[in-house]
Formats: C-alpha cells, sequence, structure tokens
C-alpha cells in the first residue's frame, strides 16, 4: 500500500511531500507559531504571555485536529529537501478535505502552495475522489482569493461565523 505522501507528486522536483513522524513536531510548532503568532502580536500582548497563548492554541489545535479528522494524513512539504510547511489532508471519503496548509513566511507568495494544491488535485483525480474542499478563516482574504484562484468556489450555505467552507468539483 501507498502512502499520501507517494501519491501525491509535485511537477516541481523541487518539492515533495513525507509523513510527518514525531521528530517533526519541533518544526510543527515553529511553524505554527510563524502562521498565528503575526496574528496574534496584533493584540498587544507581551513576548512571554504570547508564547504562552501561542503554546496553548497549538495544543488545541493539534487535539481538534485529532478529533475532528482522525484519518487525516499530516504531510510535511519539502523544498530541496527541507521542510518549508505541513498539509494535513482528510482522504478518509471520495471527499477529500485539505484541513490544513501552512507555509513558512519564506516559501510564501512563490508558488509552493499553488504547486501542493494542484499535486493534491491531481492525485485526488486519479483516486477517484469527486469533491476537494477545506475551510478558511473568513478573516483571511489573501487565503480565499488564493483558493478561488485555483476554482474553488465559495459553499455560503456552510459558512459560519469565523469561516467559509470552498469546494472544487473534480469529475472531468
Amino acid at each position: 500500500m501507498t502512502t499520501a505522501a507517494t501519491e501525491i507528486v509535485s511537477r516541481d522536483a523541487r518539492l515533495r511531500l513525507r509523513l510527518a513522524d514525531a521528530a517533526d513536531e519541533p518544526f510543527l510548532r515553529d511553524l505554527f507559531k510563524s502562521v498565528k503568532g503575526a496574528q496574534l502580536a496584533t493584540g498587544g500582548l507581551p513576548p512571554a504571555m504570547l508564547d504562552v497563548v501561542l503554546a496553548q492554541q497549538y495544543r488545541a489545535q493539534v487535539a481538534g485536529y485529532a478529533a475532528q479528522c482522525p484519518a487525516a494524513d499530516s504531510l510535511i512539504i519539502l523544498r530541496d529537501g527541507a521542510p518549508v510547511g505541513r498539509l494535513l489532508l482528510d482522504r478518509a471519503t471520495s471527499r477529500w478535505h485539505v484541513v490544513d496548509l501552512a507555509l513558512l513566511p519564506g516559501a510564501r507568495n512563490g508558488g509552493v502552495g499553488r504547486e501542493i494544491m494542484q499535486a493534491v488535485t491531481a492525485a485526488a483525480r486519479e483516486q477517484g475522489a469527486d469533491m476537494l474542499s477545506l475551510a478558511v478563516a473568513t478573516a483571511n482574504e489573501d487565503a480565499m482569493r488564493f483558493y478561488a484562484r485555483l476554482g474553488f468556489s465559495d459553499v455560503a450555505e456552510a459558512a459560519t461565523a469565523s469561516h467559509r467552507r470552498m469546494e472544487l468539483a473534480l469529475a472531468l
């Protein structure tokens, strides 16, 4: 049996995915801080307090994802062999769900996210999935525009106060 990491192949030879393991925990914590830290820093918390809040939120996110999507694969995104991001992907049904896609600041806006999402879309189609879905924080307008450029549509009736659901039909 192949793993999700080997089934999802980027056209960019510099990018690859591998399953995350326990040794990736420090990277995943730092990645979380790079994504959420900037958002929370605007609240004016002292750095020591911000670190405590980020650690608590990281643990809550890990536990929440594990409870909501226990079958999801946690994949490390590598560029030239170095970790630059994480993809949490639930392929439990014919409707694949991108639970989380996060990139380090230096990997953003350079095509890494687009390439990974195109590889996920291609793999989902090849494996017979009929839909690819994700949820985007309503405050993250850049991400909503990014996914819209990739062909995802907003599912307004599935929206919550904090998140928008977006879907991409995969049937050819």
